[in-house]
């Protein structure tokens, strides 16, 4: 009987032991893949339209590039999501309520999803464009960016313009109905962008290496509230969530039924989890 329980404690420990290192594996892939964006976030931030074609693809140096007639692409992943069908197949095998409480502790620990997404059009060996489209998951919510810098502003957002200072920079609110869902925030710049507008496209590199989870597109984005502030504006839209406690004063938030917190599997991990729903 003795044996017996030895054996058990050693398998325990054994367990224990090899769990903790898959842990500190995947953190480790994750700080890494945060510091190799944050790098590539740095040097495309400071491209600007007319720069060399070679320029942006020095700058997006160690992402696998992809290249069409619209031009270059690179994809960034967290790191402890670059293995996709390991957690496809884990979502596919596991009950949902052990799926929801992995991924809840996943989040919580560190390892939190991610993608980035970097383009770049060129035109006679001349960057015409850059954009940048950041997903990440949140404290309760996913949260999302897209910056451009181009040569000049599309004619839809011209049309949708409130005043002069969206002819130069245009920043709006969008809804993310992906799984999960939440609010990102969309700021397109041109060259005539002033320092302070083309200042509030800089993500909040904590937000892809975070065990809170930033909490907001105030956190995500603290640089374009001063520009928001400025015009007068908040970020529009709204989301049943808790108020962050870096937004602006004063803002005023629907009132709403219950407040829901949607953070959970994104569909191309979840498999066959479509009924996930999550309420705090």
């Amino acid at each position: 009987m003795k044996k017996i329980f030895r054996i058990l404690g050693f398998g325990t420990i054994i367990v224990f032991l090899g769990v903790m290192l898959l842990y500190i594996g995947l953190l480790g892939m994750q700080a890494h893949s945060k510091r190799q964006a944050s790098r590539i976030l740095d040097r495309i931030e400071a491209l600007r339209v007319g720069d060399p074609q070679t320029k942006f693809e020095s700058a997006v140096e160690g992402c696998l590039l992809e290249r069409d007639s619209e031009g270059t692409r690179c994809v960034l992943t967290s790191g402890a999501y670059r293995f996709q069908p390991l957690w496809i197949e884990l979502w596919k095998v596991l009950p949902d309520s052990w799926s929801e409480a992995i991924w809840e502790s996943s989040n919580k620990a560190g390892l939190r999803y991610w993608r980035l997404n970097i383009f770049a059009s060129a035109q006679d060996g001349l960057v015409r464009n850059i954009s940048a489209n950041l997903y990440v998951v949140g404290r309760y919510e996913a949260l999302g960016t897209e910056w451009t810098i181009g040569s000049d502003l599309p004619s839809r957002y011209a049309r949708e313009g409130r005043d002069i200072d969206d002819t130069r920079t245009y920043m709006s609110w969008y809804h993310i109905t992906s799984r999960p869902s939440g609010e990102g925030f969309r700021i397109y710049t041109i060259p005539q962008s002033t320092p302070k507008e083309l200042l509030a496209r800089k993500i909040n590199r904590k937000c892809m290496l975070s065990f809170k989870g930033c909490d907001g597109l105030c956190e995500l984005l603290p640089d374009a509230m001063a520009v928001l502030a400025d015009r007068h504006l908040d970020w529009g839209g709204h989301a049943c969530v808790p108020r962050s406690p870096c937004e602006f004063k004063g803002l005023k938030f629907p009132i709403c039924d219950q407040v829901s917190s949607s953070v959970l599997p994104p569909d191309n991990l979840t498999g066959d989890k479509s009924r996930f729903h999550s309420l705090r």
